[in-house]
């Protein structure tokens, strides 16, 4: 992990056919999702600012949801005992952003004062940090990832879409609204290490899980969190109840994904295919 930042944004050869071949999926990803990048003899590399990890020559990696019509794609490997870096252009498919209307409670749309202030910007750098993090995680998780609430708990809010938020519109919905009363079970998504627990002035109380090789889940909203920080938690494991905590317009789970501090729609996680490991004790 220290040659990462060295390495960052150095200027490096078009990938070409003599060269290394870069192929991703899907082909076409679109804008805030979870893709797959292979590259033979690959070592590391780089997209949207975060290190990819490279496990049989295949890597997870996160389009942003602002990205624009391409991004780049850096790949450094060793061949013949030789380092080397390759880039290419990765096309991006616009995510059609659906709007909503919702109503809070007023103290969230207003101006903040300084006291607030300090509050969100330090819950902010929480929850980089615990993003950040993520990368240092070996892959902990070998099932499939499963959804937070069951397949019978209807989706409320899609993931990207845009919001007016008490007749302002703000920033697009970086999370899956599930349905839910409150009480009721929140699921983790797969194995993984509790990272951050605490109650957030925007998300209320919530639980940020890493997986491993980058992925981290979010849970918001929760009226109660069953887990602390450190604990290692199973697939499928009751870790929070739904709650109305945060700013919310009822009780409901936000539902969130990240590879590093890049968001993407977590129902890729329920379709991902990537190379399984090495069996190892759960």
């Amino acid at each position: 992990m220290i040659l990462l930042p060295l390495l960052a944004g150095l200027a490096l050869p078009q990938a070409g056919p003599a060269q290394i071949e870069i192929k991703w999926r899907p082909a076409v990803p679109r804008q805030g999702s979870l893709i797959v990048v292979s590259a033979p003899d690959a070592l590391t590399g780089w997209l949207a600012g975060e290190p990819l990890h490279f496990v049989s020559g295949q890597a997870l990696a996160a389009v942003p949801l602002g990205a624009d019509d391409n991004i780049r794609v850096e790949v450094f490997t060793i061949q013949d005992e030789v380092f080397d870096g390759f880039r290419v252009s990765l096309p991006v498919a616009t995510r059609a952003a659906a709007r909503e209307r919702i109503r809070v409670d007023a103290r969230f749309t207003a101006p903040p004062d300084s006291a607030l202030q300090v509050r969100i910007a330090r819950e902010r750098e929480l929850s980089r940090g615990a993003a950040a993090r993520a990368h240092l995680v070996p892959r902990l998780w070998q099932e499939p990832f499963v959804r937070p609430r069951p397949a019978a708990a209807r989706v409320t809010s899609p993931f990207g879409g845009g919001r007016r938020v008490n007749g302002v519109w703000r920033s697009r919905h970086y999370g899956l609204d599930l349905d839910g009363r409150t009480g009721d079970p929140v699921y983790a998504a797969n194995r993984g290490i509790v990272a951050l627990v605490g109650d957030f002035f925007y998300g209320g109380r919530s639980v940020y899980v890493h997986h491993g090789l980058g992925l981290m889940t979010v849970y918001h909203h929760l009226s109660r969190p069953l887990v602390a920080a450190g604990d290692t938690v199973g697939r499928g494991q009751v870790i929070g109840l739904v709650g109305a905590t945060g700013r919310v317009t009822g009780p409901h789970l936000h539902w969130a994904a990240q590879y590093g501090n890049v968001a993407f729609d977590p129902s890729d996680l329920l379709t991902m295919s990537f190379p399984s490991p090495a069996a190892s004790p759960d």
